[in-house]
C-alpha cells in the first residue's frame, strides 16, 4: 500500500474519527501500509472500537471516500486489526470502497482456529452521527463503514436477508462480536473450525493488537509449498513461497493470517529468523535446514 499515490482528503475525516463518540482515542504506533492510522477507543457498551484515519486518501474509482471501523470485545483487538488490514489492502489494490451489505466470503477462515470466513461492511449501531462524515458547512464528505466478522452461515443470511435480518436472528449485536463464537445461525459455518488459537490467528492481548511479531501474514500457497521469503515489516511477518504471481498477491482472498506459534508449528526451521528479525529485514530460505540469508 505504501507505494500507491495518495489523494488530497478533507480534514473532516481525521477530525471525525478522532472525535467519534466523544471518547479519547489511542493511536497505534504502526500504520497499515505505512500510511493509514489506526485509532482505538473503549466503548461504554463494553467493547472496543478500532477505526482508520487515512483510507479516505487512497484513490478509488467511484463513490465518496470512506474510513473503516470494526467493533470487537476486549482482548480481540488483533482480530479487528486483521479485518482492517484485509479491507485496506483491497481498497488500495483494487481502488474500490467496500460495498455495503455484500459479504466478502472465503472458503477458509481468515482467523486461524475460528469459524470467521467473511467480512461485510454495514452501518454502525450509532447511525448517521457516526456513519456520515460532514464538512463544517454540513456537506457530506464521505462515510465510515463498519466491518462485521461473520461465519459462513451468518454471511449467507446477510446475502439473502441483509444485515438487519442477521441482527434479528441473533437477537443482539453483542452475539455477533466475539470471533470465537460457533455462529448464531444453523447451517454451514465454514471449514477448519475449532482448534488453533482461541482468539483467532492474531492471538490478541487485552492491551491492544499484537505489535511484536506474533502475527504472520502468508499466502494460501503455503498449504502446498514451504516459505522462501519471510519479511518482518510494520511489526508483522509476511511470508511467501516464491510461486505467487503479482495477480495472485493482489487478491486479498489469497492471503491469511496465522499466529507465530501456529506458523512455527508448521515451519519450525524459520524460528531462528523469527526470533531475531529486525524491522525491514527479509530472510531467504532454500531448504528446511534452518539456514537463511538476509536479502539486501
Amino acid at each position: 500500500m505504501s507505494d500507491l499515490p495518495l489523494v488530497p482528503s478533507s480534514e473532516a475525516f481525521p477530525a471525525h474519527v478522532f472525535d467519534a463518540r466523544g471518547l479519547p482515542p489511542r493511536v497505534h504506533d504502526e500504520r497499515i501500509g505505512g500510511s493509514v492510522l489506526v485509532v482505538e477507543k473503549d466503548l461504554p457498551e463494553g467493547s472496543v472500537l478500532l477505526a482508520t484515519a487515512g483510507v479516505s486518501r487512497l484513490p478509488v474509482g467511484a463513490g465518496l471516500p470512506v474510513e473503516l471501523a470494526v467493533e470487537v470485545p476486549h482482548g480481540q483487538e488483533g482480530a479487528g486489526l486483521i479485518a482492517l488490514r484485509l479491507v485496506c489492502d483491497d481498497v488500495a489494490h483494487h481502488r474500490r470502497t467496500p460495498p455495503v451489505g455484500s459479504p466478502w466470503r472465503s472458503s477458509q477462515p481468515f482467523l486461524l482456529g475460528t469459524r470467521i470466513t467473511a467480512i461485510v461492511a454495514t452501518s454502525s449501531r450509532w447511525g448517521d452521527s457516526f456513519d456520515e462524515v460532514r464538512e463544517a458547512d454540513g456537506t457530506l464528505a464521505g462515510h465510515v463503514r463498519t466491518l462485521r466478522l461473520l461465519t459462513d452461515g451468518e454471511a449467507a443470511v446477510v446475502a439473502t436477508h441483509g444485515w438487519d435480518g442477521l441482527l434479528e436472528r441473533a437477537g443482539s449485536l453483542e452475539r455477533l462480536l466475539d470471533v470465537t463464537r460457533e455462529g448464531v445461525v444453523d447451517g454451514h459455518v465454514g471449514p477448519n473450525a475449532g482448534g488453533g488459537d482461541a482468539a483467532g490467528s492474531a492471538a490478541p492481548a487485552a492491551s491492544g493488537p499484537p505489535r511484536d511479531g506474533s502475527v504472520v501474514m502468508l499466502s494460501r500457497l503455503h498449504e502446498q509449498h514451504p516459505p522462501r521469503w519471510l519479511t518482518f515489516e510494520d511489526g508483522v511477518f509476511h511470508s511467501v513461497t516464491g510461486r505467487e504471481s503479482p495477480e495472485y498477491m493482489a487478491d486479498s482472498g489469497n492471503h491469511t493470517f496465522w499466529s507465530r506459534t501456529s506458523y512455527l508449528a508448521r515451519f519450525p526451521w524459520t524460528e531462528g529468523f523469527t526470533s531475531t528479525a529486525q524491522e525491514g529485514q527479509t530472510a531467504v530460505f532454500t531448504d528446511a535446514s534452518g539456514a537463511f540469508t538476509l536479502e539486501d
